[in-house]
């Protein structure tokens, strides 16, 4: 009777997931699958491979254009084309973008610019390379004139060639003369800086000839005075009538294309959203998933691409005005039988992405991890679990006869790292002590007792209670329950003194 007990108490939780990622799938390399004209990037570094034989193949130009630069191998095959007599010019973005990237962006870290700066210093005096502000294409060109053949590549040439969710697309002959004669375009009349030296770029001058414009084809760009990607995008979301897929690492909500996907969906026509989990896009995506669009992503998605019932293309410009509005980005449409290439890939996509956006969602309508959508994947995954034992502090009977009757502690929901459908608290309920600063409390009884004289004489007596009883300075009685053998004792007498077992 005088032992502890275990008490618990169940509370359901009904508070909504913070908007967050949920986990549908685990988190998986992409493989290098070849589809056509277009090729995925997988661990197996293929890719990788073909643009490296794609520069070893040229005998008078390599062109080439990437974001960030800092691969080794395709450095290589770049100096070792020149050596043997091939003239190679390059496109990068300028050291002031790529170094911005580091506070802008959780893909990029300060490794990553300083591999891309050591990259360029050995491309000085072999490599005619030109930077700008709003380079973000991704491509090879090499002999447009003699023997073309070219890539576009939505992955940069660095560590996405074998690490990221990437595509890229063989280019047909027409296709990879006419992406040479944007090259040369935006290379004489939008280049801002040129390497000169290690560490040293020298303001570019204009051009003695304005390059003539390319001939239309099935390329389509972005620069400072096209923005054909951005027609293409709104023209196939408008005349789609079965179904959207896209795939882009970033996206605006406020932007015409973002509006566009958002219109369409509403009108009932199925849209399904690939991307990556990032705090910068959980505004636009809450606002995707309020219209019924399908949001999935994956840790390592880069690649850009729509697929639609009207058509299809891969492009390097993200759903944002730096890419649809202004920069220099590429886009390659695609022919029927590549467009339905591109459909397989997005619907395996869409089958294995380890992530699904949910901005308001019900605990109890999933188990397992979570990605919280204003936190990286660096420190946001957390658990949602069916029940969270939280462990509370001892609560104390007043009377140790009586343990059943001690109130009940506070329940107040804990910070916990995991998000519980149930919480079960759990806490002890322990016989109360005997409090400090008491003062044994005795009996007076009344005796007979012999005076000097031998005469017999009452006299009163204080003796100890058995068990002894204590009484505090508020004049409240505790009966100290020392030995179970005297618990019957302890319990009448506390009865009649109004008073409270306790034990030592």
């Amino acid at each position: 009777m005088t032992k502890p007990i275990k008490k618990n108490k169940i509370e359901e939780i009904h508070e909504l997931l913070p908007p967050c990622w949920l986990r549908r799938n685990a988190t998986s390399p992409d493989s290098g699958a070849v589809h056509g004209n277009i090729q995925r990037v997988g661990p197996n570094g293929e890719l990788h491979q073909r643009f490296i034989e794609t520069i070893d193949a040229a005998n008078e130009v390599v062109l080439l254009s990437s974001f960030l630069l800092s691969d080794e191998d395709i450095s290589e095959a770049m100096l070792q084309a020149h050596d043997r007599g091939v003239r190679v010019y390059a496109l990068t973005a300028s050291k002031n973008r790529v170094a911005s990237l580091v506070k802008e962006d959780d893909e990029f870290d300060a490794r990553m610019v300083a591999e891309h700066k050591e990259l360029l210093n050995r491309l000085v005096g072999k490599v005619l390379l030109r930077s700008a502000e709003h380079f973000h294409a991704k491509f090879i060109i090499t002999d447009p004139q003699s023997n073309p053949h070219g890539w576009i590549s939505t992955a940069n040439f660095n560590l996405a060639l074998k690490k990221s969710v990437e595509l890229a697309v063989r280019l047909s002959p027409k296709s990879a003369r006419s992406l040479a004669d944007w090259f040369a375009k935006i290379f004489w009349t939008e280049s801002e800086q040129e390497l000169v030296e290690k560490n040293r770029l020298s303001e570019v001058t204009p051009p003695p000839k304005i390059p003539p414009a390319p001939s239309k084809s099935d390329i389509v760009v972005t620069t400072q005075r096209d923005t054909s990607i951005r027609s293409v995008v709104l023209n196939l979301i408008e005349n789609a009538r079965q179904e959207i897929l896209i795939s882009t690492y970033g996206l605006s909500s406020d932007h015409p294309v973002v509006q566009a996907l958002i219109k369409k969906a509403e009108e009932g026509i199925p849209v399904t959203v690939l991307t990556r989990p990032r705090p910068a896009i959980m505004g636009t995506v809450t606002a995707l998933k309020e219209a019924e669009i399908r949001v999935l992503a994956h840790d390592k998605l880069h690649a850009k691409a729509i697929y639609t019932d009207a058509g299809a293309m891969v492009m390097t410009a993200n759903l944002e005005s730096s890419g649809l509005d202004y920069g220099f980005e590429v886009g390659v449409l695609l022919s029927d039988q590549d467009s339905l290439n591109l459909k397989d890939i997005l619907d395996s996509w869409i089958a294995e992405f380890p992530w699904q956006y949910e901005p308001a969602m019900q605990r109890k309508e999933h188990v397992g991890q979570i990605l919280l959508a204003n936190s990286s994947l660096r420190d946001g995954i957390r658990e949602v679990v069916k029940e969270e034992t939280v462990l509370l502090n001892d609560v104390f009977a007043e009377d140790a006869l009586d343990l059943n009757q001690a109130p009940n502690p506070t329940f107040t929901e804990p910070n916990l790292k995991t998000f519980p459908h149930k919480i079960k608290y759990e806490w002890q309920v322990l016989p109360r002590r005997l409090p400090a600063k008491t003062k044994e409390l005795k009996k007076q009884i009344e005796v007979e007792d012999n005076d000097k004289q031998g005469k017999k004489k009452k006299a009163t007596k204080h003796i100890s209670y058995d068990p002894k009883v204590y009484q505090d300075n508020k004049k409240r009685v505790f009966v100290l329950l020392d030995d179970e053998t005297k618990l019957g004792k302890a319990k009448q007498l506390a009865k009649e003194l109004n008073g409270k077992v306790v034990l030592p």
